[in-house]
């Protein structure tokens, strides 16, 4: 027999989020059910908080509240060296292990070449305007060392082709495969560290 209805609504909808399967999916329905009404308003309304009152900083694409994004805004950071990672989480994990001390460029989820999937073509060209515009002296690839971070990476040697900038690569210290959020900060550094030029 199946769920009731409203049941079956959120259920499919929790379906919805990556790496959440049916099984998953229906775990976590119940659970809200088992939960007091006042966790499930405070759940509702985050997820509406964190969908309407966040957008994309206008410099670099990361998740901000407001735009410029504080470390756009931050006069501290070193203007001439720009880190390009595929998205948010990577940003968080560098600024975590406190290793890059200049301006990012997120590029939301990168490029997944086995779905068809290519990165997001404005953040792309915002890259390139900014480094026509000039100041930046270092675009540090900090895309995964896995398929879909080489590809990622291809499209923006694309993109910068015939600027005077130079372009790094993380060292490849990093395991292949690997994703940055999951990184251990040391071995994170260590690979910031050991950066290396990239032949175009």
């Amino acid at each position: 027999m199946a769920f009731p209805e409203p049941l079956e609504r959120l259920i499919r909808a929790l379906e919805n989020f990556p790496g959440v399967g049916a099984r998953s999916a229906e775990r976590m329905a119940l659970h809200v059910l088992r939960s007091p009404t006042e966790e499930v308003a405070e759940l509702a309304v985050a997820l509406r908080d964190a969908r309407m009152d966040t957008r994309r900083c206008e410099v670099c694409g990361n998740i901000t509240l407001r735009t410029p994004c504080a470390i756009c805004s931050d006069d501290t950071r070193d203007r001439k060296v720009v880190c390009v990672v595929e998205g948010p989480r990577e940003v968080e994990k560098l600024e975590s292990a406190g290793i890059h001390t200049g301006l990012y460029h997120v590029l939301i989820e990168g490029f997944a070449p086995r779905e068809g999937a290519e990165p997001d073509r404005s953040a792309l060209q915002a890259l390139r305007r900014r480094v026509d515009q000039g100041g930046v002296e270092e675009i540090v690839l900090a895309t995964a060392p896995d398929r879909e971070g080489e590809g990622a990476a291809l499209k923006i040697l694309e993109v910068l082709r015939g600027s005077r900038v130079n372009i790094t690569r993380l060292a490849r210290g990093l395991p292949v495969g690997a994703r940055l959020e999951y990184l251990h900060g040391e071995i994170l550094a260590d690979a910031y560290r050991g950066r290396r030029p990239l032949d175009d």
